[in-house]
């Protein structure tokens, strides 16, 4: 792999710029310079590791600054961004797609709504957890920032699907929304999270645990108590085992509060039996 001349790259990109709405063409070029950039020293196995598709093994900093390149484009072109995003997408490489999910996330929602909700589709073709998190995050970049109401209705939908697999794409899109809202948004946060908290299965605790992490920032007294509910609610051992696991992350007073009602709940429970 050549050193990265910042100078030769910023050239080689602007050069994809007047290819935008010419797709195939654009790919020719992406993968000359996807090629030029490739770090030929690592091994078979830690290609394998990466990614299951084609890969160049592209260095982050090539892929920032091709996306740093055709930004303003999606707003600019938005019919030419959804043809180039879906060709990228068929190409099948991983580089190719990591870009596909990025342009996506630049177009105007008024033109990529009906996409946006067809993420699972993609999802579930998608073994790559690099492309997932590009999918879940870059794809849905003017969605969260330009119509959270909009992000939640998705999401919930999302949480409220049968699988495990789906909700945790739900949990993995609602952190980042979550990590922007405020104090007054919570009530709906609540309300979200309320269903998939109760039921929740070992698969989808670490990104629960995420999410209350955030929103415990936002407001502790708030969250404790919404935890509280929860906890008074739950009659599943093995819920309250798992949300002592959750509470690990809080601070120690957090979590003294709330192991103390999950030790009042489980006696509760207990004598029931």
């Amino acid at each position: 792999m050549p050193a990265i001349d910042l100078t030769k790259l910023k050239q080689q990109c602007a050069e994809l710029i007047i290819l935008f709405d010419q797709p195939d063409v654009f790919l020719h070029q992406l993968k000359d310079i996807l090629d030029f950039y490739t770090n030929r020293t690592l091994r078979v196995s830690q290609v394998i590791q990466k990614s299951n598709l084609p890969t160049y093994n592209t260095p982050h900093p090539v892929i920032l600054q091709i996306e740093n390149t055709i930004e303003k484009l999606g707003e600019l072109f938005p019919e030419a961004a959804i043809n180039l995003s879906k060709a990228l997408w068929d190409t099948s490489i991983y580089e190719a797609r990591l870009l596909s999910a990025f342009i996506l996330g630049t177009i105007p929602l008024t033109s990529s709504i009906s996409l946006l909700t067809s993420l699972p589709e993609k999802l579930y073709e998608t073994k790559d957890q690099g492309i997932k998190n590009a999918l879940l995050t870059s794809a849905l970049t003017r969605l969260r920032n330009e119509d959270p109401h909009t992000m939640m209705i998705l999401v919930k939908e999302w949480l409220n699907a049968p699988g495990p697999k789906t909700k945790t794409w739900g949990l993995n899109a609602f952190l980042p929304l979550v990590q922007k809202l405020g104090f007054d948004d919570l009530p709906q946060v609540f309300e979200i999270l309320r269903p998939v908290i109760i039921t929740m299965t070992p698969a989808t605790v670490t990104d629960i645990q995420a999410c209350i992490n955030s929103i415990y920032l936002i407001s502790p007294v708030e969250t404790i108590h919404f935890l509280t509910d929860i906890v008074q609610e739950t009659k599943e051992e093995k819920v309250l085992r798992m949300l002592m696991q959750i509470f690990r992350d809080l601070p120690l007073n957090a979590q003294n509060e709330l192991n103390a009602v999950v030790k009042n709940v489980s006696l509760s429970i207990s004598l029931i039996k």
